[in-house]
């Protein structure tokens, strides 16, 4: 296998576990439950999204706005306001809290910062970027395809509901996840620059 193909790979396996542990814990936790059928109409959903999210934001994202940045600022700066330029362009969900956004800018904000940092630190290209982006969109709408919200459930450990579904990037759980992701690519970066 090439490097290609090995990053891709790990990238995709990566996003696959931590959609899958977060999930155990909501169905052990009995937060979750499967639903009698799949939804057969998500898996269009499922591949559309997961691939056109992970290669338009990461393009404009990662590869467009990071190098544009990098032109006027150092390489840490530049990720740092990339991050922030990420986590922003999300919409802010008038319909919850201030803190319940506050915790999404936050888990959007590690991500924009563990997507650069991965592509930076790890692969000549950004495709491993783009396969775990994809892969953590993916992964959730395909956990929403099988399985369904069972009442309340503790949403600051685990995410906020959105669409009918929990969003983990939103939740302590997901936000501590990527803040350990950003720690190695850290450490990581560290050493080659």
């Amino acid at each position: 296998d090439s490097l290609y193909n090995q990053s891709f790979k790990k990238e995709l396996f990566k996003s696959f576990l931590i959609i899958l542990i977060w999930s155990l814990f909501l169905i052990f936790g009995k937060f979750l439950r499967f639903q009698s059928g799949i939804d057969y109409r998500f898996l269009f959903d499922i591949l559309f999204t997961s691939i056109f999210v992970g290669v338009a934001e990461e393009l404009l994202f990662r590869v467009w706005l990071f190098e544009e940045l990098k032109l006027f600022l150092r390489t840490n700066q530049a990720i740092f306001f990339q991050s922030i330029l990420f986590s922003m362009v999300h919409p802010y969900n008038v319909s919850e809290s201030f803190i319940i956004n506050i915790l999404m800018k936050i888990g959007l904000l590690l991500l924009g910062s563990y997507l650069n940092l991965l592509r930076i630190n790890n692969y000549s290209n950004i495709f491993p970027s783009i396969s775990f982006h994809g892969g953590i969109v993916g992964y959730i709408f395909l956990a929403k395809s099988v399985l369904e919200v069972k009442g309340n459930y503790p949403f600051l450990i685990y995410g906020t509901q959105y669409d009918n579904f929990i969003n983990p990037v939103s939740g302590l759980m997901g936000i501590l996840t990527l803040l350990i992701l950003n720690i190695f690519q850290i450490k990581q970066l560290k050493r080659t620059y």
